[in-house]
């Protein structure tokens, strides 16, 4: 007879057996044991929250709803890493018109078109009121909208339906609060960049530690680079701080990216345990326990032994070379759809065609180009509250511009019958000024009308806001009938066009241009034509500096087709490269042995507190105040091939390295870079000046072209912070073109 053991039976068995293996375990070396156990897991923060004011949802001044019935919508999103409380809720503050019925008259608040709560609108609630409308987490979806709606009557005999009595305002200080939790993450290749970057996340920075080897090779630098600057692209308009970090980011509360070897990165040890490919003997192995080839490249995307709820990224390999093809097929994105699951193997990376010139997705590239090429759509606005349309119209930097001469604004739009032909107009706004204002007086309406507006070419900038506000009003109507206002609109089609004058060439130096898309370190989107440059022996600023020059000019640009960017320590920089690459050189001046080649050309890699530029030592035309800590950011027209730029990334110590990072990781910094081509960056930010001698500045060609216009040889331009726009003026004056 068969008997089951007890329960003090199998816990004697299991004591006796531990005991009998412990010893044999504590012998395995730490390369087969793949890691020590990581520290307890991080619980999930409980009690976040999260406010949504009015001026993130669109209207920093509150919205008054006229009419007799009128709704303002907002969306918002769930980031996908939350688990939205029960406790979240809408902090609604209003105030209304005195003469509302509250019989007839009441205030609707909705969320994915479900009431959450009506509110009659009478005497009790006339001045500024508060009411807080819990949200219900099972209500909210990826994308959802929140809504404001009212029905308001002020009568019960004849009534104006536009009357000033009919109004209710939702008052700045309304909000909407989500209170949150961290899922714990699940992370999979296809979706990256996510977990590291939530896509729906758009109110909390997003926060990613880099993590490199003290002295990586130059495939673990270019490595650092393509992934930095595809992310950058990946964030686009989203708050994005990266940082350096050591092996404790991975104990902190944010996602992490560890790049390079296993022998060089020790960081990956670490969360060894956590591995989807394992590692050892210091190399990673494939699921079936093969060691893998040291020109293999591994991407693993794992969740956090030490914080289930944040990600690690791996870009590694066995080899540097192994590293490098792994980045690169991580930027190749959405072209890529092999990546799927928490690791791939790549065995080879083929960089396929180049990437074309010029290749600006919604950058207006020639003279005629209409809205729908730059991917804008047709919009209509409706009612008499009709919201205005807003386009962006984005130039390609290399498009010069003549002073004096407009650009032509070619406006294709329709409008409803029944307008009021007294009232009802069309306004065009640009860049916040208005520009043209023409009347909807067709009483039978128009189609595919055309407006042209001429706008001065000094005003017409590399980005523009373009705003057209219908002001629509309904023919006369019968007070003692409700008249309603959706059959009156307007539309803006994307038909519409703009024409201007100019050539395509870019006047370069001019670290100006930087901030208009990254130009031209961006000509090519995917940087095909860009190196960077770092000092033979890496410090920490050296590589925060690279950090936030590579993001941002990932922000400033959008690949189709992968990334491309190169990196290279000082004394292994090939002469091929050198030659044919615009070129990065960050590092202090002491430290970088390329600032010695660049000496006699650069403006400010002299020392003291001040440095005096004279032209034959006879005319003192300009003189600059300089201190140490100062960061420097300085283009110069390349020595090793005129048809490319350096850009000195530099300074005299660490704080003037930390300076010129956050010139490129602060939204406001880098858009205060003003036109010339030097900018000093002090602990309140940029400034910007030009320093050219004779000869060193030229217009470029897209199409590569050298030569082109050459600068006077009458003296140097003065310094000071000048429109680099009157300096080609000059130019165009002097030569003519």
């Amino acid at each position: 007879m068969n008997r089951k053991p007890n329960l003090m039976q199998w816990t004697t068995l299991v004591t006796l057996l531990g005991l009998i293996l412990a010893p044999s375990l504590t012998l395995l070396p730490v390369s087969q044991a793949q890691s020590v156990a990581p520290a307890p897991a991080a619980k999930p923060a409980a009690g976040s929250s999260l406010r949504i004011g009015m001026k993130e949802l669109g209207d920093p001044q509150g919205y008054r709803l006229k009419t007799v019935r009128t709704q303002r919508d907002y969306p918002f999103t769930r980031p996908k890493g939350w688990k939205v409380l029960p406790s979240s809720n809408i902090h609604l503050t209003f105030q209304h018109g005195s003469n509302l019925l509250p019989e007839r008259s009441s205030l609707n608040v909705l969320v994915n078109n479900r009431i959450l709560k009506s509110i009659p609108l009478g005497k009790n609630n006339v001045t500024a009121t508060t009411v807080t409308v819990p949200v219900p987490p099972e209500l909210l979806k990826d994308n959802n909208m929140l809504s404001f709606q009212v029905d308001q009557h002020y009568t019960y005999k004849c009534e104006d339906p536009f009357s000033e009595e009919l109004w209710t305002e939702v008052l700045p200080d309304s909000a909407l609060t989500l209170n949150y939790s961290w899922e714990p993450v699940h992370p999979d290749l296809a979706q990256y960049p996510f977990p590291l970057l939530d896509p729906l996340n758009n109110y909390t920075p997003t926060t990613v530690t880099y993590v490199l080897p003290n002295t990586p090779s130059d495939e673990a630098l270019e490595a650092f680079g393509v992934v930095a600057a595809h992310l950058g692209q990946q964030a686009k308009w989203r708050d994005l701080k990266p940082s350096i970090g050591d092996d404790s980011a991975l104990q902190s509360n944010q996602n992490v990216i560890l790049v390079g070897t296993p022998q060089e990165n020790s960081a990956i040890g670490s969360v060894a345990s956590a591995l989807d490919l394992p590692l050892s003997g210091g190399k990673f192995s494939d699921k079936s326990g093969t060691t893998l080839p040291d020109d293999y490249g591994v991407l693993q995307l794992v969740p956090n032994p030490f914080n289930p709820t944040r990600a690690v990224l791996i870009v590694s390999g066995n080899g540097p070379v192994g590293v490098k093809k792994a980045a690169h097929v991580l930027a190749q994105g959405s072209l890529n759809k092999i990546l799927v699951g928490r690791s791939a193997i790549v065995k080879d990376y083929q960089k396929g065609a180049d990437y074309p010139q010029r290749a600006w997705d919604g950058f207006i590239l020639q003279s005629g180009d209409n809205f729908d090429n730059l991917g804008l759509k047709t919009q209509t606005s409706r009612g008499i509250t009709a919201l205005p349309i807003f386009y962006q119209l984005k130039l390609m930097p290399d498009i010069y511009l003549p002073g004096r001469q407009k650009v032509k604004l070619h406006t294709v739009y329709s409008y409803a019958s029944q307008l009021d032909a007294t009232q009802s107009k069309l306004e065009v706004l640009l860049n916040g000024k208005a520009i043209k204002s023409v009347p909807l007086d067709d009483k039978s309406g128009k189609s595919l009308a055309d407006l042209t507006v001429e706008i001065p070419t000094e005003e017409f900038h590399t980005f523009n806001d373009l705003e057209y506000r219908f002001h629509l009003y309904p023919e006369k109507y019968d007070l003692c009938r409700f008249v309603t206002d959706v059959h009156i609109w307007g539309t803006v089609h994307n038909t519409s066009f703009v024409e201007f004058p100019g050539e395509i060439k870019a006047p370069l130096p001019d670290v100006g241009l930087i901030n208009d898309g990254g130009y031209p370190f961006t000509a090519y989107q995917d940087m095909s034509r860009t190196a960077i440059v770092l000092p033979d022996t890496i410090n920490r600023t050296d590589l925060e500096t690279m950090l936030q020059f590579a993001t941002r000019m990932g922000r400033e640009s959008a690949s189709r087709k992968g990334i491309e960017l190169m990196a290279y320590h000082a004394s292994k920089l090939p002469e091929d490269v050198k030659k044919d690459r615009n070129l990065v050189i960050i590092g202090q001046h002491s430290q970088n042995k390329l600032f010695a080649e660049l000496k006699d050309k650069a403006a400010l890699l002299t020392e003291g507190t001040w440095n005096t530029l004279q032209e034959d030592q006879k005319t003192r035309v300009a003189q600059l105040s300089y201190s140490p800590g100062q960061g420097i950011v300085e283009e110069l027209l390349s020595p090793w091939n005129d048809g490319r730029v350096a850009l000195l990334i530099t300074g005299e110590n660490d704080t003037a390295l930390v300076r010129d990072a956050q010139l490129f990781a602060n939204d406001a910094w880098f858009k205060g870079i003003n036109q010339g081509n030097l900018t000093v960056v002090n602990d309140n930010g940029p400034q910007s000046a030009i320093l050219l001698s004779k000869g060193e500045a030229r217009f470029f060609y897209p199409q590569e072209q050298r030569g082109g216009f050459q600068m006077p040889t009458w003296g140097w331009i003065a310094v000071g912070f000048f429109s680099l726009m009157g300096v080609i003026s000059v130019l165009r004056f002097l030569f003519g073109r």
